[in-house]
């Protein structure tokens, strides 16, 4: 692999004289939206539905090139910076000039080099039918399929089958800059994940004992023949929490059938200080309630399989959609009597007014998730373990209703 990178480092000395493209994309998408508080909301579907992409490209010839690609999020209703995001240096929301910033060298001989910030191998596995974070029926997706500092190597394809290996920077991400979701919190500082340290893991008894703050590194490989294609992966994250991930989709024409399976090995619990517990904003996302005082185990996911099924079937100018989530055991940290057994469903249909226009509708459905109990529906009241979830698995029907518009 060594002999591999200096090969791309030498390709990038030698573009004094190629050939450069600039290009600009993007997605603009609007509608009204429903969370699980009944709250309807106007505005695009999520963060990275409504994007400006920055694109260049340099021709090295034969085959090979470097390329730049900067991308900056929106938010349709208002025209504003998208605030779903922090900074994971400083846990700032929506100060990013750019939410992804990356730089690749690509070989036709030798695979692809990758470095910066940008959404990651594990990320853009179409493996998931539904990519909004409401309706998702694998919400464990997103979560580390983005991080500042990444370094992401893959391969050429041998026999349809290409592999990877990424790491990322502990020192470029002391917050979780992608995002809530999956058990994880944007507004935990992962410098204080480490037993015996204040709001550290190990306050709580169903804490990961290995937890620390660490870099991230993961392996996998994907493989595509046909109609058939495979994803597979295994990482230790910031956190040092372990997970592995399989799946696969099948296109059989009239209908795309996806499967997979996350294993989250490790419990992810963090207790953000003696005081901090959460509620729900009037988004319907779980953000820190200050004013109230933590009395549980704090807050995250207890190891478990999330396994999902899902179908996309086109008719026309129409494509359906259907998934389903659901856990192999409790998520709540520290509970064991099948009340936070999550099962989760997913549907939608949409509708190609154009070539680059879309009409769409989406809902869920989630049952045995967040709540509990615990949260209180006027938008106050502690939150349990299990539910620092954000929207992705709080009990609740959630829907949208829109168009997207591709450019």
């Amino acid at each position: 692999m060594k002999k591999t990178l200096v090969a791309l480092a030498a390709l990038a000395a030698t573009s004094a004289f190629a050939q450069s493209t600039v290009s600009i994309d993007g997605i603009v998408n609007y509608g009204v939206a429903e969370s699980v508080k009944k709250t309807a909301t106007v505005g695009g579907w999520k963060g990275d539905r409504n994007v400006l992409n920055f694109k260049i490209v340099e021709d090295l010839g034969a085959g090979n090139n470097i390329g730049l690609t900067l991308q900056t999020r929106f938010n349709s209703a208002t025209s504003g910076m998208n605030t779903s995001y922090v900074n994971s240096n400083t846990g700032a929301a929506g100060d990013n000039v750019f939410e992804q910033s990356k730089v690749t060298i690509n070989s036709a001989s030798y695979g692809q080099l990758a470095l910066g910030r940008f959404t990651n191998a594990q990320g853009v596995a179409d493996l998931h039918p539904f990519e909004d974070a409401a309706q998702t029926t694998g919400s464990n997706q997103a979560i580390n399929g983005r991080h500042s500092g990444q370094f992401q190597y893959t391969t050429p394809s041998f026999g349809g089958a290409k592999f990877w290996a990424l790491g990322a920077r502990a020192a470029s991400n002391v917050y979780l800059g992608g995002g809530s979701g999956a058990g994880y919190s944007s507004a935990w500082d992962l410098t204080k994940i480490a037993p015996g340290t204040a709001a550290g893991t190990n306050v709580s008894t169903n804490a990961n004992p290995n937890a620390a703050h660490r870099d991230l590194k993961a392996f996998g490989v994907d493989y595509t023949n046909g109609a058939l294609y495979v994803h597979a992966n295994t990482m230790t994250d910031l956190t040092n929490t372990k997970s592995s991930k399989i799946g696969a989709t099948y296109d059989l024409g009239f209908v795309k059938i996806y499967g997979s399976q996350y294993d989250q090995k490790d419990n992810i619990a963090n207790l953000l200080g003696s005081a901090a517990t959460y509620k729900l904003n009037s988004s319907g996302a779980i953000v820190a309630d200050a004013a109230a005082v933590t009395t549980g185990a704090g807050a995250g996911l207890a190891a478990h399989k999330a396994t999902e099924i899902a179908f996309k079937a086109p008719y026309g100018k129409f494509n359906f959609m259907y998934g389903r989530l659901s856990s192999n055991k409790d998520i709540g940290l520290g509970v064991n009597d099948g009340s936070t057994k999550v099962q989760k469903s997913a549907y939608g249909v949409t509708y190609d007014v154009s070539k680059r226009t879309q009409l769409m509708a989406f809902a869920s459905n989630t049952k045995n998730g967040g709540d509990n109990g615990t949260l209180s529906s006027s938008g106050s009241g502690a939150v349990s373990a299990a539910t620092t979830n954000t929207a992705t698995l709080i009990n609740g029907h959630t829907s949208f209703i829109g168009l997207q518009h591709s450019f």
